[in-house]
């Protein structure tokens, strides 16, 4: 499609083809290894603007059906299977049994065009028939090789736009050449009602999965975080207030030798957001030096691309610049208000030495108490949203998934990147599994096409025989191989499980067996028995079969998923991920695994490698970075909140010494003055966490799509936040407690 496309030179630039994800068995100097590469057109580089680190990008005559098949390499890729060497150029390695020469290497910058998938090399698209290539964008074996003239429809287009040109512009043009030159000529493929449409989109929205997956989990953090700076204004707010209380009688002289009002509240401004200012300078160097081991954390799930970069780019230094003067402004509105209804005659006539320890709280105390009373609020409503996240993870860890995840390591394999077609593959699995079987450590072995909770599943429609002809039912399905259900500890519930006669059927066979889940029971049949009912293919990967099983429930999408009824089949060839049962730990069986699939075929690569727990933790990794970022950011929250709380108590204390030393003197006695001081602290912290438990009551309902198991107004964890603050606000009033207990009544009175 893309070469109709080149033909708009008033609209675009520049129009490139690529295939996005192609899997290939490489052979260099070493064993056979899988990659993921892209196939790529000719003007590839330049469209993008991307240029080589070393040697060369591709180019015009690189694309040329017939031509010698080159290589352009990824740096990461280059730097860790070639050390970074940059001999590596004009070297020949074999991809899928073809010869291929490596003409240079990306630009380091350059990971992939979707940043969220990095890749190790790039081919031309004319490269595609000599590597196995069909019509549907596979390496299968059991489909012809592409051909000259072949139409293909799993190439993404991506297009520059003319200087001038806009998005709505180039839309009607590339439209209208797409209805003209495509749909007119292939009417007899589609429907008229499922005919393709075409939609430009910005390449960053149209490629990457990205901005999708993340945004509301980083939306979500970017809110905790805004919190969590509102508590830190506040709590610095608090400390501006105390430290300008002190400064009374020296703003005082100044107001009274002529200095204006204002310009005292623009120095007390600027002291705050000089103040802000340095605070954002340490903020940029801590974020630039702690960026690297922040995605390195980020990338053990496996999700988030480890080569993606994170750079202090100068949009970020913008927002960092104006996110600081802004907060210095916020807490320094404070003080400066202050400066500027001062009372001069009573800041005159106090005593240098009894200032801020007099008895009369003026308005401090009550804005003092109004700003920890918001850092309370603000610290509940990070909390809160904390306490759901992680109540989420826990009931996701704590699922019954339906099998028996201990204990089993799970690898691909793809045979037909060395040539190998269904049967040939089938008749390969039929030989490793034995050998897989006999290796030490392992229990029992066998393969399917797709790994439970791995998101990876076919969907098709059936018909139930005996129903009206027209009458059709949508499931989803999974290709399983032999001893598949004992491998994974699925219980038969009734009938049989897969023998091995039903992996060797004459092609002649009328009905094949199929073995169901009990949703597809409940779901389909309602209370019948389906043993020995047969279905109908009408969809895709299913011919007509037999129930002869039923077995129990599995989770198979996600954890996340409902129970969905599942149908299995017996698995042929082709690629498959298989499932290693063992007695110890599955990671120390892999030696072993390696060398039962060298000894059939040295040159077929494994990937994938990992084990169903880690396959489970991978799959609950965003879950977890959420839980695990917005504990911090609440901890932190409630941590800034109860020094907060802590300042404020311990300023009254230094500024009533003489109150509660004539309290002492009188004969009060020190747990009274205990039960003062703690009072305070407490009321305050229940005036706070009751503002923000009523918050939070109004807002943690948008965090209903990221939660599973407990509700948005979940009182065990509101309860448990509120006991958490409780104890950090008692620790926070204990010592000032206790220092206002120890105050020496003849010492305190001594200040007059």
């Amino acid at each position: 499609m893309f070469h109709q496309f080149q033909s708009l030179q008033d609209t675009f630039s520049s129009v490139t083809g690529l295939c996005g994800n192609v899997g290939l068995n490489l052979r260099g100097n070493g064993p056979a290894t899988f990659v993921q590469g892209e196939m790529v057109s000719g003007d590839f580089f330049e469209t993008l603007g991307v240029g080589a680190a070393v040697g060369r990008t591709f180019g015009p005559s690189d694309d040329t059906l017939g031509a010698p098949v080159v290589a352009v390499l990824g740096y990461g890729y280059w730097q860790s299977a070639f050390g970074g060497d940059p001999a590596a150029v004009g070297k020949t390695i074999w991809l899928n049994s073809v010869p291929v020469t490596i003409v240079g290497v990306a630009a380091k910058e350059f990971p992939s065009i979707d940043p969220a998938r990095g890749r190790a090399i790039w081919l031309p698209l004319s490269a595609s028939p000599q590597l196995g290539m069909d019509l549907y964008g596979h390496v299968s074996g059991d489909h012809p090789s592409l051909q000259a003239g072949d139409d293909i429809w799993w190439v993404y287009t991506v297009a520059r736009l003319k200087g001038g040109i806009t998005l709505d512009q180039a839309q009607a043009a590339a439209g209208a050449l797409f209805h003209n030159d495509v749909l007119d000529k292939s009417k007899e493929l589609f429907k008229a009602e499922d005919a393709p449409r075409l939609v430009l989109m910005p390449a960053p929205q149209a490629i990457s999965g990205l901005r999708e997956q993340f945004s509301t989990p980083l939306a979500i953090l970017m809110t905790a975080v805004g919190m969590v700076l509102l508590v830190a204004c506040a709590n610095v707010a608090g400390l501006m207030l105390a430290r300008s209380a002190t400064r009374q009688r020296e703003l005082a002289v100044r107001l009274a030798l002529g200095a204006g009002r204002a310009r005292i509240a623009r120095q007390l401004l600027t002291e705050s957001v000089l103040l802000s200012a340095v605070g954002g300078i340490a903020g940029i160097l801590l974020a630039q030096w702690s960026a690297p081991s922040l995605v390195a954390f980020m990338s053990r799930g496996g999700l988030w691309p480890s080569h993606l970069a994170v750079r202090l780019d100068p949009s970020v230094l913008a927002f960092t610049a104006l996110a600081s003067i802004l907060t210095g402004i916020l807490f320094g509105l404070a003080p400066a208000f202050r400066g500027l209804r001062l009372d001069l005659t009573p800041a005159l006539k106090a005593n240098p030495a009894s200032l801020g320890t007099g008895t009369s709280s003026g308005g401090w105390l009550n804005l003092g108490g109004t700003l920890v009373i918001a850092q309370v609020a603000l610290a509940i409503l990070v909390l809160s949203g904390a306490g759901l996240l992680v109540r989420t993870l826990q009931n996701l860890k704590s699922i019954n998934p339906g099998f028996d995840t201990r204990n089993i390591l799970l690898f691909r394999m793809d045979p037909a990147l060395n040539g190998y077609n269904g049967p040939r593959s089938k008749s390969l699995y039929s030989e490793l599994l034995p050998r897989l079987e006999a290796s030490p450590g392992v229990l029992s072995a066998t393969y399917s096409f797709d790994d439970l909770l791995s998101g990876n599943y076919w969907n098709t429609s059936f018909g139930i025989e005996g129903e009206a002809p027209d009458t059709s039912h949508a499931t989803i399905g999974l290709n399983a191989g032999p001893r598949y259900f004992e491998t994974m500890g699925i219980p038969l519930m009734a009938g049989r499980l897969f023998t091995a006669q039903d992996f060797s059927l004459p092609p002649d066979t009328k009905w094949e067996p199929a073995v169901i889940n009990e949703a597809f029971a409940r779901t389909f049949f309602k209370g019948q028995n389906p043993l020995g009912r047969r279905i109908t293919g009408t969809g895709h990967k299913l011919v007509s079969r037999e129930i002869v099983g039923i077995v129990g429930d599995t989770k198979f999408r996600n954890l996340r998923s409902e129970i969905a009824p599942t149908l299995f089949v017996p698995a042929g060839g082709g690629e498959a991920v298989f499932e290693v049962r063992t007695a110890v730990d599955p990671r120390t069986v892999i030696p072993a695994v390696r060398s039962a699939v060298s000894q059939l075929d040295d040159n077929l690569p494994l990937f994938s490698m990992k084990t169903e727990s880690e396959q489970i933790e991978r799959s609950l990794f965003q879950e977890r970075l959420i839980a695990r970022l917005s504990s911090f950011f609440g901890a932190l929250s409630l941590l800034l909140a109860c020094i907060g709380l802590y300042g404020l108590l311990s300023y009254e204390v230094t500024r009533r010494t003489r109150e509660i030393g004539v309290r002492l003197a009188l004969g009060a006695r020190p747990a009274d003055i205990v039960r003062f001081i703690v009072g305070q602290g407490i009321a305050l912290s229940a005036a706070g966490a009751m503002l923000g438990i009523l918050v939070a009551l109004g807002v943690t309902r948008y965090l209903g799509s990221l939660l599973y198991g407990v509700r948005p107004f979940d009182p065990l964890t509101f309860f448990a936040v509120a006991s958490l603050l409780g104890l950090v606000a008692l620790a926070a009033c204990y010592f000032p407690a206790r220092r206002a207990m120890h105050v020496d009544p003849m010492v305190a009175l001594r200040y007059e």
